[in-house]
């Protein structure tokens, strides 16, 4: 079962992943940092139900790829949003993506979007 109110979020970038953790900790949500492929998959394996992990532009393009399929190898129903910029996009099979300067209002409207079960083609924004 999962927690609506979770997040596993994962950045190389120490000073977006505070920002973004405060963000989503104001807006209710429980928030869980990784800033390593070993910590991110280490969440996910552990006895933790996130509703949504939060995928930030600053991991390099080979960790996106092995996390997101690391990831929905050991739960597939996990949602994944990657933060991307205009000039790094992604061959990461990801749910939803959102350009990384959008506002925390963008953020968590496509959080709320994941989360509720929307099925279908990947979201973007």
């Amino acid at each position: 079962m999962t927690n609506d109110k979770s997040i596993l979020t994962i950045s190389r970038d120490l000073t977006l992943q505070a920002l973004r953790g405060m963000i989503l900790r104001q807006a209710g949500y429980q928030v869980s940092s990784a800033i390593s492929d070993e910590q991110a998959i280490g969440f996910v394996e552990a006895p933790n139900s996130f509703g949504v992990a939060l995928l930030c532009h600053s991991v390099p393009e080979s960790s996106r790829v092995y996390l997101v399929n690391r990831i929905k190898e050991l739960n597939s129903t996990l949602p994944i949003l990657m933060l991307y910029n205009e000039y790094d996009p992604t061959r990461a099979k990801v749910d939803g993506s959102l350009h990384s300067l959008e506002g925390p209002g963008a953020w968590l409207e496509m959080i709320t979007f994941l989360i509720s079960g929307t099925k279908g083609s990947p979201a973007h924004l």
